[in-house]
């Protein structure tokens, strides 16, 4: 079995020039009803050329979100933090909050490479190129899946 076999093509992206709000606001449009309440949400992030930049996530945002750790903890508790916050990083370019995921696979990679990947970098998705091409996604649980087929029949 290939990356091919288990890739998702219908990948949402985002450029690395778009803003963060814009990035949440596709995040809410793509992942944001209840049916992808265990789902890995993500964006994949392009160069300007289309390339693969790296991988906008929830925890990208929310990270950005709390920002630097020299808040107190009374800051924090205060119900206009996040407010405030996001505020502050809405304009933010995508590329300054992006998770940088240089590693990829092509189509023809293997299951078990795949699943060696996954492993050692904790990944939850993987982008599958084709020269300089995202032309698809594999998650976790499409990995899972695929590799436990003749477990459930």
């Amino acid at each position: 079995m290939k990356a091919r076999d288990i890739m998702v093509s219908d990948v949402p992206v985002i450029t690395a020039s778009a803003t963060v709000a814009q990035a949440v606001q596709m995040l809410k449009d793509n992942y944001g009803d209840e049916s992808f309440i265990n789902a890995a949400p993500g964006l994949v992030v392009l160069s300007e050329r289309g390339g693969l930049a790296g991988i906008l996530t929830p925890l990208s945002v929310i990270t950005a979100l709390i920002g630097e750790a020299a808040m107190t903890a009374a800051e924090k508790v205060d119900e206009s933090f996040f407010s405030k916050r996001c505020e502050a990083i809405k304009a933010l370019a995508v590329s300054e909050i992006m998770e940088r995921q240089a590693i990829s696979v092509t189509e023809d990679a293997r299951v078990a490479d795949i699943a060696e990947l996954f492993v050692k970098h904790r990944f939850q998705r993987l982008p599958v190129v084709k020269g300089n091409r995202v032309i698809g996604i594999i998650y976790r649980s499409r990995l899972l899946f695929a590799m436990t087929e003749k477990m459930t029949g």
